[in-house]
């Protein structure tokens, strides 16, 4: 298993963000997304560990402690044009 690791920072200018992946290998992803909402370039929590900002997992995957499992999170990607359609949520 090959391990690959890309991400991107984009600009909210609306309540939907669309971002593209380009001339990824197929295999197996997962995808994590947060709002970066004071732009501080981090994932911002609590003293507990909760979130402060939006988060999201592909498969809208939930986590009650820390992100979800691999296998719930994880997709087959071949090349095929398949829209992953996260939800943020907000604790």
């Amino acid at each position: 298993m090959r391990n690959f690791e890309t991400y991107k920072i984009v600009s909210a200018k609306s309540d939907e963000v669309r971002v593209i992946f380009e001339n990824l290998p197929s295999g197996e992803y997962a995808l994590t997304v947060f709002h970066d909402e004071n732009n501080n370039g981090k994932m911002d929590s609590n003293f507990l560990g909760i979130p402060k900002e939006g988060t999201g997992f592909s498969n809208d995957a939930s986590a009650l402690f820390g992100p979800p499992s691999w296998a719930k999170a994880k997709f087959t990607w071949n090349g095929e044009s398949k829209p992953h359609i996260i939800q943020l949520k907000y604790f």
